[in-house]
Protein backbone atom coordinates (compact mmCIF):
# COMPACT_ATOMS: atom_id res chain seq x y z
CA UNK A 1 0.00 0.00 0.00
CA UNK A 2 2.87 2.34 0.64
CA UNK A 3 3.98 1.54 -2.96
CA UNK A 4 0.47 3.14 -4.12
CA UNK A 5 0.66 6.62 -2.32
CA UNK A 6 4.27 7.50 -3.51
CA UNK A 7 2.96 6.58 -7.23
CA UNK A 8 3.22 9.99 -8.87
CA UNK A 9 5.00 11.77 -6.62
CA UNK A 10 8.01 12.46 -9.11
CA UNK A 11 6.62 15.33 -10.63
CA UNK A 12 6.67 17.48 -7.60
CA UNK A 13 10.37 16.45 -6.76
CA UNK A 14 10.71 16.86 -10.32
CA UNK A 15 9.97 20.36 -10.18
CA UNK A 16 11.48 20.99 -6.50
CA UNK A 17 14.95 20.11 -8.41
CA UNK A 18 14.41 22.36 -11.24
CA UNK A 19 13.50 25.32 -9.27
CA UNK A 20 16.21 25.41 -7.71
CA UNK A 21 18.44 24.65 -10.45
CA UNK A 22 16.73 27.69 -12.21
CA UNK A 23 18.04 30.08 -9.34
CA UNK A 24 21.82 28.41 -9.75
CA UNK A 25 21.40 28.69 -13.44
CA UNK A 26 20.13 32.28 -13.55
CA UNK A 27 19.53 33.07 -16.83
CA UNK A 28 18.30 31.87 -20.60
CA UNK A 29 19.09 28.22 -19.26
CA UNK A 30 17.40 29.55 -15.66
CA UNK A 31 14.27 30.56 -17.76
CA UNK A 32 13.83 27.21 -19.58
CA UNK A 33 14.33 25.45 -16.49
CA UNK A 34 11.76 27.46 -14.36
CA UNK A 35 9.09 26.67 -17.14
CA UNK A 36 9.87 23.56 -17.55
CA UNK A 37 9.84 22.90 -13.63
CA UNK A 38 6.86 25.02 -12.90
CA UNK A 39 5.13 22.91 -15.56
CA UNK A 40 6.07 19.86 -13.45
CA UNK A 41 4.97 21.59 -10.22
CA UNK A 42 1.49 22.50 -11.59
CA UNK A 43 1.19 19.17 -13.07
CA UNK A 44 1.54 17.60 -9.68
CA UNK A 45 -0.61 19.79 -7.70
CA UNK A 46 -3.41 19.15 -10.39
CA UNK A 47 -3.07 15.44 -9.77
CA UNK A 48 -2.14 14.93 -5.99
CA UNK A 49 -1.33 17.97 -3.70
CA UNK A 50 1.87 17.88 -2.12
CA UNK A 51 3.73 20.43 -0.19
CA UNK A 52 7.71 20.30 -2.19
CA UNK A 53 5.24 20.50 -5.23
CA UNK A 54 4.30 24.32 -3.91
CA UNK A 55 7.92 25.03 -2.49
CA UNK A 56 8.88 23.72 -6.36
CA UNK A 57 6.11 26.03 -7.78
CA UNK A 58 7.30 29.00 -5.61
CA UNK A 59 10.98 28.25 -6.62
CA UNK A 60 10.38 28.50 -9.85
CA UNK A 61 8.99 31.46 -9.97
CA UNK A 62 11.52 33.01 -8.06
CA UNK A 63 14.24 31.16 -10.48
CA UNK A 64 12.06 32.74 -13.43
CA UNK A 65 12.16 36.32 -11.88
CA UNK A 66 15.83 36.08 -11.31
CA UNK A 67 16.83 35.08 -14.47
CA UNK A 68 14.62 37.89 -16.51
CA UNK A 69 16.24 40.25 -14.33
CA UNK A 70 19.76 38.90 -14.87
CA UNK A 71 19.08 38.95 -18.37
CA UNK A 72 17.84 42.10 -18.82
CA UNK A 73 20.87 43.86 -16.02
CA UNK A 74 23.14 42.01 -18.56
CA UNK A 75 22.00 43.08 -21.55
CA UNK A 76 21.45 46.48 -20.58
CA UNK A 77 24.13 46.95 -18.27
CA UNK A 78 27.08 44.88 -18.15
CA UNK A 79 27.35 44.06 -21.61
CA UNK A 80 27.83 47.36 -23.05
CA UNK A 81 30.59 47.97 -20.38
CA UNK A 82 32.33 44.98 -21.65
CA UNK A 83 32.20 46.56 -25.03
CA UNK A 84 33.48 49.50 -24.02
CA UNK A 85 36.74 47.40 -22.24
CA UNK A 86 37.37 45.80 -25.22
CA UNK A 87 37.13 48.51 -27.49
Amino acid sequence: MAEKESVGDGLGVSGFTLGVLSIIFAGWMGIIIAVVGGIFCFVQQKNKKMRIAKVGLILNIVGFVVSILFVFLYSIVIAPLLGDIAA
